[in-house]
Parts: structure tokens; C-alpha cells; sequence
């Protein structure tokens, strides 16, 4: 019996030994073995208020806003990562920063790249 099934038999052993073995560099794993950190992320928009931006001071104590640039309030991308680091995302000039803060209220500024070698986000929740 053994003799007739001897191929099917060979082949099994090896894809059975063959799928035990793991592949570690795929692109979705971090690079040098570092493991990513898990954030939940918060998107907090205000629903009214408005900014007004005035060349003369008075202008604006005494509410006249026609010569003033009006402009609103923009939404807080905050995310909350399971090392205990609160991190505020925000955009300037199309280029990302993260301002990090950990409970001893160390601060860290990473780029967007350096915050994606760290980080990543486990879900995304939008008020």
C-alpha cells in the first residue's frame, strides 16, 4: 500500500513541513523586528464658533468684522496608543506632524514617516 501512494505521501510530509515555515519579510511587518504599537484614533469636529482675523484691534472689540478674514475651527485628529502616548496630528503646508505626549508628559515630534515606523491605527472612530 505504502509503495503504490509513496509520491502522495512525500508530498504531504513536505508541504506539511513546507507550511510551517514563516516568511518575515513581508511589507506589512516593521522593519529590524520592531513590532507596531496599536492606536485608536478620535477625530473631534466643533460644530459651530468662528474665528475672525482683524488688521485693527478695535475693529474687533467693537464687532465690526468687514475687514476682517473669517475663517473656522478646524476638527483634532488625536490618536490614543497602547504605550500610553496621546499623540495630536496636524497639517502644515500639506506635511504631517504628530505632537506626542506620554503620561509623564514627555513630549516627542515625529513626521509622518517616523509616526508610521511606530505606530499604527487599530480603529478609526469620527464624532
Amino acid at each position: 500500500m505504502i509503495k503504490k501512494h509513496w509520491k502522495k505521501i512525500l508530498l504531504s510530509l513536505c508541504s506539511m513541513l513546507w507550511s510551517g515555515c514563516s516568511d518575515d519579510s513581508s511589507s506589512d511587518s516593521p522593519s529590524a523586528g520592531n513590532k507596531l504599537i496599536a492606536c485608536d484614533f478620535d477625530q473631534i469636529c466643533p460644530e459651530y464658533g468662528i474665528f475672525y482675523d482683524c488688521e485693527n484691534e478695535e475693529d474687533a472689540i467693537a464687532g465690526n468684522f468687514e475687514n476682517c478674514t473669517m475663517s473656522y475651527p478646524a476638527c483634532t485628529d488625536t490618536y490614543y496608543c497602547e504605550d500610553d502616548v496621546t499623540c495630536f496630528q496636524s497639517t502644515d503646508d500639506k506635511t504631517k506632524t504628530f505632537d506626542c505626549h506620554d503620561e509623564k508628559d514627555k513630549k516627542t515630534l515625529y513626521s509622518e514617516d517616523e509616526f508610521k515606523s511606530k505606530y499604527y491605527v487599530e480603529s478609526e472612530r469620527i464624532h
